[in-house]
C-alpha cells in the first residue's frame, strides 16, 4: 500500500493530461488553444476525477492486477464521457459552448484515455519494482490476539516486513501470517541492524531493553522513520488500535477538535442541513420508486409497512428513533434483537437490493433535519447492543461523543458489522474520525459513500 504521495502524483498527472488532451482536441477542431481557465473544461475534469475516484483508481496497490487497473481506467473514461454527453443533451448547450463543438469532446476523451492508460501501465511497472525495496521492521511483544495479527495482510501489501519479538520461543504460538515474518529476537536489531529500513514500528507495551532503545535512537538520528503502533495505524491504516490505547493517549494526543470547536460544529450543522435538503429533493423520485417496490414485494412474509422506526443511541447516549425503509420480513425480530448476518434469510428480495446500495438509509435524512443525526458520523447502534458492547470493548462509549451519521468513516472503510469483533474494528475507524475530523475528510467520506453505493458493497 504505497503512500499518499504516489496517489497525489497520479492525480496531478491526470489533471495535466486531461487539460493537455482537450487543448489538443480543441486546437485540431477549431484551430485555437483552449487554455486552462475554461470553466466548462474544469467541470468536465471534475466529473472525470470523481469517476476515477469512485472506481478506486487513486488507491495504488502493488497487489492489484494490471489488467484490472487498465480495464477500470477505460471504463472510467467512457463513463465520464457518457455522463458529460447526457448533461450536454439535457442542458442543450451543444450549440452555445465552443468546447462542445465539432467533436472536441470525443477527441479530448480519446486522447485522455490513451494518456491515462499509459501512465497507469508505467505506474504498475514502477510500483512492482519499488515494492521490492520497501522494508518495514516491527519490534513487538506481539500476542496472538494482537491487532497486528489481524492486520498483517494489509501490512504485507506495503512491501517486505520483518518482525523482531521479545522471545523467539513464542513463535509457534503465533498465527501463520505473523510466524512467517519473524526474523529473530530483540537482540538481532541491537547487534546486527544495518539501518536499511523504510521504517520501524515499535509495537510493545513494556519498556525496551537499553541496548535496543539506543540502537533505535541511532537509527532515527540516521534518518530512519520510527513509529509507535498507534501512529503507524493512524498514518497508514486510517484507524486507531483500541486494544493498545491507554487513558494518557487520550489526554496527551492532538486532535479531537470536533468535540469542543464551536465554529466547526456550526459549519458541520449547516452542511448537514444543506446536504439533507439537497438529497431529499434529488432522491424523492428514487424514494417513491423504492416505496412502490416494497409494496409490490408481497411474497411470503414480506408484508408490512414501507417505513419502520427503531430505537437507537444518539449523541451523549440520548435515545432517538431512526427511520429506514423496511428491508426485512415483518416478524424479523419476534425472538428479540439480533445482528443482521451475511445472506440473512429475514431480508426480503427488495430489501437485499436496498441494503447493497444503501438506499434503505435515505429516510434518515429526516433525522438529520431534526438534528438527531449528522450526515457523517459513527453509525447509530441499538441500546441493547450498546450495553453489551460497552462491557467488552474498551472506550466504546467514546463514539457517542458526536452525533451519529447516515454514513461515516467506519461505514465506508469496513463491512457491515454483525459481531463483537466487527464492532471493535469499526470503533477503531470511528475514533480515528472523531480525532482527525476535518471538512476535507467529510468530503472524502461522501465520495467513498458513492463508491460503496455504486459498487453495491453494502449488506
Amino acid at each position: 500500500m504505497p503512500g499518499l504521495g504516489l496517489s497525489l502524483g497520479l492525480f496531478a498527472l491526470d489533471v495535466i493530461g486531461f487539460v493537455v488532451a482537450f487543448n489538443l482536441s480543441y486546437r485540431y477542431a477549431i484551430a485555437l488553444w483552449l487554455g486552462w481557465r475554461s470553466l466548462p473544461l474544469f467541470g468536465i475534469l471534475a466529473v472525470q476525477l470523481m469517476t476515477f475516484y469512485v472506481l478506486d483508481l487513486y488507491t495504488v496497490d502493488d497487489r492489484a492486477s494490471r489488467l484490472d487497473i487498465l480495464s477500470k481506467t477505460a471504463f472510467g473514461v467512457v463513463a465520464a464521457g457518457v455522463i458529460i454527453a447526457g448533461i450536454v443533451y439535457i442542458t442543450e448547450t451543444r450549440e452555445t459552448v465552443p468546447l462542445f463543438f465539432r467533436g472536441v469532446l470525443p477527441g479530448g476523451f480519446v486522447l485522455f484515455l490513451l494518456w491515462a492508460l499509459l501512465i497507469r501501465y508505467l505506474g504498475t511497472l514502477w510500483i512492482h519494482r519499488v515494492a521490492r525495496w520497501i522494508r518495514w521492521l516491527v519490534v513487538s511483544d506481539v500476542k496472538p490476539d494482537s491487532p497486528l495479527c489481524k492486520d498483517i495482510a494489509m501490512i504485507d501489501g506495503m512491501g517486505e516486513m520483518s518482525i523482531l519479538i521479545d522471545n523467539e520461543q513464542k513463535r509457534e504460538s503465533l498465527p501463520e501470517p505473523i510466524r512467517k515474518n519473524i526474523s529473530g529476537g530483540f537482540e538481532k536489531l541491537a547487534t546486527e541492524g544495518d539501518g536499511n529500513w523504510t521504517g520501524i514500528i515499535i509495537a510493545t507495551e513494556g519498556t525496551l531493553p537499553k541496548d535496543l532503545l539506543r540502537r533505535i535512537m541511532e537509527l532515527r538520528l540516521g534518518g530512519v522513520r520510527i513509529y509507535d503502533l498507534t501512529d503507524f495505524y493512524e498514518r497508514f491504516m486510517q484507524k486507531v488500535p483500541v486494544l493498545h490505547l491507554r487513558d494518557n493517549w487520550f489526554a496527551l494526543s492532538h486532535g479531537f477538535d470536533l468535540l469542543h470547536h464551536g465554529v466547526e460544529l456550526k459549519i458541520k450543522r449547516l452542511l448537514d442541513l444543506a446536504l439533507a435538503c439537497t438529497f431529499l429533493i434529488v432522491a424523492l423520485p428514487v424514494m417513491a420508486a423504492v416505496a412502490v417496490a416494497i409494496v409490490l414485494d408481497r411474497r411470503g412474509n414480506s408484508k408490512g409497512p414501507v417505513l419502520y422506526r427503531q430505537l437507537r443511541t444518539g449523541v451523549n447516549g440520548t435515545p432517538f428513533y431512526i427511520y429506514k425503509f423496511r428491508t426485512m420480513v415483518s416478524d424479523a425480530e419476534s425472538g428479540g434483537a439480533q445482528w443482521a448476518e451475511q445472506n440473512d434469510s429475514r431480508i426480503t428480495r427488495v430489501g437485499r437490493v436496498l441494503r447493497k446500495t444503501r438506499l434503505d438509509e435515505l429516510p434518515q435524512l429526516w433525522n438529520v433535519l431534526k438534528g438527531e443525526m449528522s450526515f457523517i458520523g459513527p453509525r447509530p447502534e441499538r441500546p441493547d447492543f450498546n450495553r453489551e458492547l460497552e462491557k467488552v470493548i474498551p472506550y466504546y462509549d467514546l463514539r457517542h461523543l458526536v452525533k451519529p451519521g447516515i454514513t461515516g468513516w467506519a461505514q465506508v472503510m469496513y463491512v457491515y458489522g454483525s459481531s463483537t469483533e466487527d464492532a471493535l474494528e469499526k470503533l477503531q475507524y470511528d475514533i480515528y474520525y472523531i480525532k482527525n475530523y476535518s471538512l476535507l475528510l467529510d468530503f472524502f467520506i461522501v465520495l467513498k459513500t458513492f463508491r460503496v453505493m455504486l459498487g453495491r458493497r453494502g449488506r
